[in-house]
């Protein structure tokens, strides 16, 4: 049996008054009935042919801590602005002045997201010499590589939905192998020894697994689950993110002018002919308007599905005190999203509002409540407890350097601005941040 607590916005009414925030009332005994381990070892080897080994999830959240949080995110923060900027000046920076460009939002944002993420943790181009033509021969190997590369992936993104459920056609199935293997080739070991600046998150994890002695082509394969982990997400978030900016003035308004305080705090401006921003992680952490606009639109577009496998029988005790009795081998599956629709929690929750997550003084806000009782987890766009997304420091930071840089080098809008917001592609629900049913077509210039 298995237990999926879903629900469409239109439903979520009915639904609220059953089901309160249920892994906020978990305790740590029915904790250690459940796991997550076989469901999630299950899925992963369908996915990408990979069959976790043990310990998995601690080398993962080891080698996560090192690189992608505290100062071990300083490294991936240059990394990125070094990538992002090389892809998102690249197209104007070659005569075509303050011309106004034509793009879908979701293609742009999800293909320079994506690109530089993979860059910035799978590595550059090697240049072949020490001159400056060897230089700019790499990057352009760079642009041209992670830009097919991304085009694949795109597709395999595309059929992920139904080879998790187990429910692609005979034609999928077979494209389905042949990215696999393609991805299993780019990523593979052997061709990862030649590439520079290869981030620390991904060498670790990679020396690990050779020292317990895993097979070459089983490394490989595990490279794929890192780089669809680690970038399958970022750049759907990404477009959410600018196209409510753009959709609500007075946010993209508060934003810009943070952004430009940040810029002239640090000495730092964008000028023709002068030096690129230098976007540091200490930067980052002052720009609470555009952190609650982040976590705003991850409230509103990021559909994860918690599931557990039951380990022994137990009985789950909600917080209108019913209770559920479940059988070992069934599985349970939290459904975070009705906490982020519920009215209670977040009132008016079909809006979006930038300084959602703000207090009057400017701080995080983090006091929220249901039934006059403050929530642990009112937002779970990361998931929850011991499984929560290792991470999500860097995809957060991600996400903010993009809207950054956009603002500071770029004007843009939407092509037309009374374009109704797409809805979501409900195909992906329970599989992180949603895509829209439909692109969006916008339009940049470079501001100098």
């Amino acid at each position: 049996m298995e237990i999926f607590l879903q629900c469409s916005s239109e439903a979520f009414t009915s639904l609220s008054s059953q089901i309160r925030c249920l892994s906020a009332q978990w305790s740590k005994s029915q904790e250690q009935s459940w796991t997550s381990q076989n469901f999630s070892d299950q899925l992963v080897e369908r996915v990408f042919g990979y069959h976790p080994m043990e310990n998995e999830h601690k080398f993962l959240q080891t080698a996560s801590t090192k690189h992608l949080m505290g100062d071990g995110l300083v490294v991936m923060t240059q990394a990125m602005m070094y990538n992002l900027q090389n892809l998102m000046l690249h197209s104007v920076g070659s005569g075509n002045g303050k011309v106004w460009q034509e793009s879908g939002l979701f293609a742009y944002c999800y293909n320079i997201v994506f690109r530089a993420g993979y860059l910035s943790l799978f590595g550059n181009e090697s240049p072949k010499g020490t001159g400056k033509e060897s230089v700019e021969k790499a990057k352009e190997i760079d642009l041209q590589h992670s830009n097919d590369l991304f085009c694949e992936f795109r597709k395999y993104d595309q059929l992920f939905p139904n080879l998790a459920y187990g429910v692609l056609g005979p034609r999928g199935k077979m494209e389905a192998e042949r990215l696999k293997r393609l991805f299993w080739s780019t990523l593979s070991v052997q061709k990862m020894r030649v590439k520079d600046n290869i981030s620390g998150w991904i060498s670790d994890q990679q020396q690990v697994r050779a020292e317990l002695d895993m097979q070459e082509f089983m490394q490989d394969r595990f490279m794929f689950l890192l780089l669809w982990a680690s970038q399958g997400n970022t750049g759907p978030s990404a477009f959410w993110l600018l196209l409510y900016l753009m959709k609500h003035p007075e946010a993209m308004s508060a934003v810009r002018k943070e952004v430009e305080e940040i810029l002239k705090e640090a000495g730092q401006e964008v000028k023709p002919g002068g030096p690129l921003i230098d976007l540091s992680r200490d930067m980052l952490l002052k720009t609470p308007i555009l952190d609650s606009a982040v976590e705003e639109t991850l409230r509103l577009t990021t559909v994860p599905l918690l599931t557990r496998g039951v380990v022994q029988d137990m009985t789950i005790i909600m917080a209108n005190g019913q209770e559920y009795k479940i059988r070992e081998g069934d599985r349970v599956s939290v459904f975070p999203y009705l906490v982020h629709i519920d009215p209670e929690v977040h009132p008016d929750p079909l809006t979006f509002k930038y300084d959602r997550f703000l207090n009057a003084d400017g701080s995080r806000k983090t006091d929220f409540y249901k039934d006059g009782k403050k929530l642990k987890y009112y937002s779970m766009p990361w998931g929850a407890g011991t499984t929560m997304c290792p991470g999500r420091f860097f995809a957060t930071n991600e996400l903010k350097q993009f809207v950054f840089l956009m603002l500071s080098y770029f004007d843009f809008e939407l092509t037309n601005p009374n374009e109704q917001i797409p809805d979501i592609d409900i195909r992906r629900w329970g599989f992180g941040s949603m895509h829209p049913d439909r692109d969006i077509q916008f339009r940049y210039r470079p501001r100098i």
